[in-house]
């Protein structure tokens, strides 16, 4: 009997502890909190992953008495700093983004009335309105106003354009044809499928993607700081420009790469070798955390290598990120 109700007891002093437990805290990255909510992604940076500012080294929070429940887990505090990695090859390509230079037909507007014979440009492809057309966005319908122009040069494939039969797309190394309309289907997922893998060589890019970067930015006083590092060796892929965006509109560009070639003296955090570098500050027309900042390193014909998408957020996280390696020599994707 006394063993039950000692039992029931520690139960009951378990839950009141329990009970007092608070929940963690909203993560502030992705919950509208101070900085007045979580700004929308607009244009190209919608399509980039995203990566948190650092944090402190956190303080744990521990289940108060009468019970020690032990830790119950560890509150971090967004700091001004986020570390950014340029995309592989690989990552731009899921996107949709081109990886070779885009075609040289206007842009295609929404809002713009189109004649007959008028060219657009469009997710990576050419196109040639058949009659009169405004708001109807190309590729959308095979039986729509637009069809696509043939230039004889495979492009990149792309995930969201629709693709007629016939056309082909660059995936994975190999010129593709679809065999019949297509959207989405990635070329060699489905051995049955809408793709067809030919023996169509590869068309070389006429300008190579600059190589891969981290970067650092820093908010402070109403400036953004960027600091940019490529890879190791690889300074023959120095962009001709980064432009910096906020919310998706230019801030400003850097066009300075100066080589720095490192000796580590032994250090063992450091990784020596040949890297370009660049920087400069730039003016935020934004409140702190009310828009995201992205990063395009594009070569001399526009064809862009974008960083991961970041804000500065006021708040606090369990998800921890202290440190992160500038410049991460790997693969983004095995990071924190």
């Amino acid at each position: 009997m006394k063993l039950a109700l000692c039992c029931a007891a520690a139960l009951l002093a378990s839950a009141a502890a329990q009970a007092t437990c608070i929940p963690p805290p909203p993560d502030a990255f992705t919950t509208p909190g101070l900085t007045g909510g979580v700004p929308p992604k607009v244009g190209d940076d919608a399509l980039l992953p995203t990566r948190r500012p650092l944090t402190n080294a956190g303080t744990d929070y521990y289940c108060p008495m009468p019970i020690e429940l032990g830790l119950a887990y560890r509150i971090y505090n967004y700091q001004s700093t986020a570390v950014v990695h340029g995309l592989l090859d690989e990552q731009i390509q899921q996107t949709g983004l081109p990886l070779t230079p885009g075609p040289t037909a206007p842009a295609w507007d929404a809002a713009t009335v189109y004649l007959q014979g008028q060219q657009v440009s469009y997710d990576g492809a050419t196109y040639e309105a058949q009659w009169w057309t405004q708001g109807e966005q190309p590729g959308a319908s095979v039986y729509g106003a637009w069809r696509p122009v043939d230039n004889g040069v495979a492009s990149t494939w792309s995930g969201s354009r629709a693709y007629q039969a016939g056309e082909k797309a660059v995936y994975d190394n190999k010129v593709w044809q679809a065999r019949w309309w297509t959207q989405g289907e990635q070329p060699g997922s489905n051995e049955w499928g809408a793709w067809q893998a030919t023996n169509d060589p590869v068309p070389p890019p006429a300008v190579p993607l600059p190589s891969r970067y981290s970067a650092s930015l820093n908010w402070a006083n109403g400036e953004i700081t960027v600091t940019l590092q490529s890879v190791n060796g690889a300074i023959n892929g120095r962009p001709a420009y980064v432009e910096v965006r906020e919310q998706g509109v230019p801030l400003g560009r850097i066009t300075q790469f100066p080589l720095l070639y490192r000796d580590c003296f032994g250090a063992p955090e450091c990784q020596p070798g040949a890297y370009w570098t660049g920087g400069a500050k730039f003016v935020s027309t934004k409140l702190p955390g009310a828009a995201w900042i992205s990063l395009w390193a594009c070569n001399a014909q526009d064809v862009c290598r974008p960083a991961e998408l970041t804000r500065w957020v006021y708040g606090q996280t369990t998800n921890g990120n202290p440190t992160e390696p500038f410049p991460l020599e790997g693969d983004p994707r095995l990071s924190p």
